[in-house]
């Protein structure tokens, strides 16, 4: 018989003005994942100093030791938030980061947001891949040169160090390290325990291209992209869509790509994208996503697919459809 997997130990650093989101996240995915055998994982709270701390939010964290004190080896998880940087001078901390890398077993360190800042500042991120939150691009690419930066993917995982993108990303990775550890199965199930309108894989960008098109289109498009994303199943061609914007073909196509970098007719296809991988999560069928997606033929969804994911619709349906 094959031996179940181990109950893993996942100590959580704590700190003031620490998210609140970026633990309770990934924390609760932990707890959610339990097994034929019982809880997968296992978790506490622990500070710097072993002291109590306060959330951004005003929350208050009861820690149950400190960092140095660990009772038993532990997967670390470090959360992002606005006291990062000022962890950032603590040299026993980062020191306890590089022993933590040094010892000899499968011990994980996985960060969250900006919890990444505190990895690299430590030294144990250089020449590895590893992301952050959106809004540290610059400083970290000026400040920690020597980390394999891939700021446009949501998490991503070298040898036994994990990083992700902050906040929401980090119940993905949670997700991903419970696949890892226990199968597609018992992930997928605690997906759907936290009601996570979709898993998503650690290649995929930090913004969905219909979140940047609102961020970044001009209020008179808006409308068009509300019609489109409302029925993708229509045939939205050029001329039609431009007769709805109401503009040329031509100076339609200039505003799209000037603020979205791509084709109003890309746009089309990205959204019909964006609900057939809904769908297929939803255990639709192949043929029925492609009619209810507008792709007019399951050949023409399986390209897109290709084209965009880079994995086919099969091997997609492997990884993220449905239990």
């Amino acid at each position: 018989m094959t031996k179940p997997p181990r109950q893993r130990q996942i100590d959580v650093l704590v700190f003031d003005q620490v998210n609140l989101l970026d633990i309770s996240g990934p924390v609760q995915a932990f707890h959610s994942a339990v097994s034929s055998t019982g809880n997968a994982y296992n978790h506490r709270f622990i500070s710097p100093d072993g002291k109590n701390v306060q959330t951004s939010c005003g929350l208050e964290i009861v820690a149950s030791g400190s960092l140095k004190k660990q009772p038993k080896p532990a997967d670390l998880l470090i959360p992002g938030g606005e006291g990062i940087d000022a962890l950032l001078e603590n040299r026993d901390l980062c020191d306890c980061l590089q022993n933590f890398t040094l010892q000899q077993s499968d011990q994980r360190l996985i960060s969250v947001c900006s919890g990444a800042l505190l990895l690299a500042e430590a030294g144990v991120l250089d020449g590895k891949r590893a992301t952050t939150h959106w809004s540290r691009a610059r400083m970290v690419k000026d400040r920690y040169p020597d980390v394999l930066w891939e700021l446009d993917t949501i998490y991503t995982k070298s040898g036994q160090i994990y990083t992700s993108a902050g906040v929401s990303t980090g119940i993905d990775l949670a997700l991903s390290i419970i696949e890892e550890d226990h199968g597609t199965g018992l992930s997928l199930g605690v997906a759907q325990e936290l009601v996570v309108y979709l898993r998503r894989n650690g290649g995929q960008q930090q913004f969905s291209h219909l979140l940047q098109a609102q961020i970044q289109i001009e209020p008179p498009l808006m409308k068009l992209l509300d019609k489109i994303s409302n029925n993708p199943a229509h045939n939205w061609t050029l001329a039609e869509l431009a007769r709805e914007a109401k503009m040329s073909p031509r100076t339609m196509d200039r505003k799209f790509n000037r603020s979205l970098g791509v084709s109003p007719v890309q746009f089309v296809e990205l959204t019909r994208l964006d609900q057939a991988r809904t769908l297929l999560a939803r255990g639709v069928s192949l043929k029925q996503v492609a009619n209810l997606c507008g792709f007019g033929d399951l050949q023409k969804m399986r390209r897109c697919f290709s084209r965009h994911m880079g994995v086919t619709t099969t091997e997609y349906l492997q990884h993220f459809g449905p239990i």
